[in-house]
């Protein structure tokens, strides 16, 4: 079986079912979906798998073009998502376009594992709580906590409403989700409101891709539910209640009474929609009978790099100035060099009690590196190992446990750095990647392990040895100035904003 990725533009006109797309099972994928998302200006696509010529797995995705972005969104991911075939395609679908983000949603989605996306910038766990209503048993599944409050709403004169879309209904519709989110932010959560959520509620009914439902209680709206509709398939797509509507267990009754509608009429799977893990929301919705659904969304930049730096450098302009200065003024750090003859006299330096130096072989940092607890120094000089290809480590023992690491490194090895900041000559070598274990600090060992270094060197030869350290590195400066070297030279390291990816060394010594 051959395969490969379908998309078609969808105008005014276009019926989805002449394209083969199955409209039953996916309110995210139906002929009023589409009017809607028009209705907003979206530009509608379908996209999925087609083999054989026929098209098996689409879903919507819509492209909103902005002045300085083109959005792509697929707000519901088929099961073809699953396949790398879907994702090239979506990709050269996105370069046709011009698409600078890819938003890609998973309302109303089967639960897979979505693959590493081109330029994902964040990736967020969700789970949605689905009620599967084949066997017409939904009721018995109801928790004892909703079942009192549908009873106490009956007895109170609830009375359930739906209609399609009148502005009252929509105000009424508003004003509920504003309860909600007051509520929300009275317990801390980060709440946000949009004129483009009206709007979409709007496009969502007028399109009749939505319903809305309503708990009215002594003649006003209490709770409000609106949902997004296929043949079989239903999604809660936003719901609010008033402190009223609390106090008299609306809203379980909205749900409930909802599902059984919507059930009498050939539906047969209701999505209740999202919530965080373990909060009193998800407990609301799983308390219907629902399941859990392990989801996750996506945000990609998939636009040139040099307009994601341009759009940056905007927002920073409005929100950031002080951040955006310091971008465009670019990285730079200035660094201390010391030197010392090998034949110069150099101070005694007592050993600490306890210690013993030692050189370090490859089975010494590999042994060190999976015994360690501390994973960022153990990792720092694996690197150093890797990279070099073999060891010039020299280590401090305390009693036996590795309290200390100095590199000792010759021309050929300190080439292999970047950026190249000390280029030696023969009979010249460095001492670097000086690090003590935190728990040993403020014992001297640093000093002791330079001296031990020095006579290293200068039994092997080498006339002359350098250090170099962050100059603000006061604790570095003081071990160094303690074993006998002196200062000679500062450089200074700069990466421009226009070429990040060049490094320019000042020298002067």
């Amino acid at each position: 079986m051959s395969e490969e990725f379908f998309f078609q533009y969808l105008t005014g006109n276009s019926v989805l079912a002449d394209l083969g797309v199955d409209r039953l099972e996916n309110p995210f994928c139906t002929d009023p979906y589409v009017m809607a998302m028009q209705q907003l200006e979206y530009e509608c696509w379908v996209i999925g798998i087609r083999a054989d010529g026929v098209l098996q797995d689409a879903t919507i995705g819509v492209v909103r073009h902005g002045r300085m972005s083109a959005t792509l969104e697929i707000a519901s991911l088929p099961a073809a998502a699953q396949r790398p075939t879907f994702w090239d395609g979506v990709y050269a679908l996105s370069k046709r376009l011009k698409v600078t983000d890819l938003i890609v949603g998973t309302f109303g989605s089967l639960s897979f594992e979505v693959p590493p996306l081109r330029g994902e910038m964040s990736r967020k766990g969700r789970t949605e709580y689905v009620l599967v209503m084949e066997n017409g048993d939904f009721a018995a599944r109801l928790s004892s906590h909703h079942k009192n409050s549908i009873r106490k709403a009956r007895s109170s004169g609830v009375m359930l409403r739906r209609c399609s879309g009148h502005p009252e209904s929509l105000a009424d519709h508003a004003r509920m989700i504003g309860h909600s989110m007051e509520r929300r932010a009275a317990r801390g959560e980060l709440v946000s409101t949009s004129p483009l959520v009206a709007k979409t509620h709007r496009a969502y009914l007028e399109s009749g891709a939505g319903e809305l439902f309503q708990a009215v209680h002594n003649g006003h709206v209490v709770s409000s539910l609106l949902v997004l509709r296929s043949a079989r398939t239903a999604y809660s797509q936003s719901t609010g209640t008033s402190p009223e509507g609390m106090r008299i267990g609306a809203s379980p009754f909205l749900f409930h009474s909802m599902c059984v509608e919507l059930n009498r009429e050939g539906v047969r799977t209701v999505n209740l929609g999202g919530a965080p893990e373990g909060s009193s929301l998800a407990r609301f919705k799983a308390g219907f009978g629902a399941a859990e659904v392990k989801l996750c969304a996506c945000a990609c930049y998939v636009g040139p790099v040099w307009l994601k730096k341009l759009r940056t450098a905007l927002r920073l302009a409005r929100k950031d100035p002080a951040r955006l200065w310091k971008l465009l003024s670019g990285n730079s750090y200035r660094m201390l060099v010391y030197a010392l003859p090998t034949n110069a006299p150099i101070p005694t330096i007592p050993t600490p009690v306890g210690a013993r130096f030692q050189p370090l072989s490859e089975d010494d940092l590999k042994t060190w590196a999976i015994d360690t607890d501390d994973l960022q120094f153990r990792q720092r000089q694996l690197d150093r190992f890797h990279r070099f290809g073999t060891s010039h480590a020299y280590g401090v023992y305390v009693g036996d446990k590795l309290a200390h690491v100095s590199w000792f490194l010759p021309p050929a090895a300190l080439a292999l750095e970047h950026p190249a900041i000390l280029p030696l000559d023969d009979g010249e070598a460095e001492i670097t990647g000086c690090e003590t274990v935190p728990e040993f600090r403020g014992r001297g060992l640093y000093a002791f392990a330079i001296q031990h270094i020095f006579h290293i060197a200068r039994d092997s030869g080498i006339r002359r040895i350098y250090m170099k350290t962050r100059s603000d590195n006061t604790s570095s400066q003081a071990g160094i100035l303690k074993a006998g070297l002196h200062l000679t030279g500062v450089v200074t390291v700069v990466t421009p904003p226009a070429f990040p990816w060049k490094t320019f060394v000042l020298r002067h010594f």
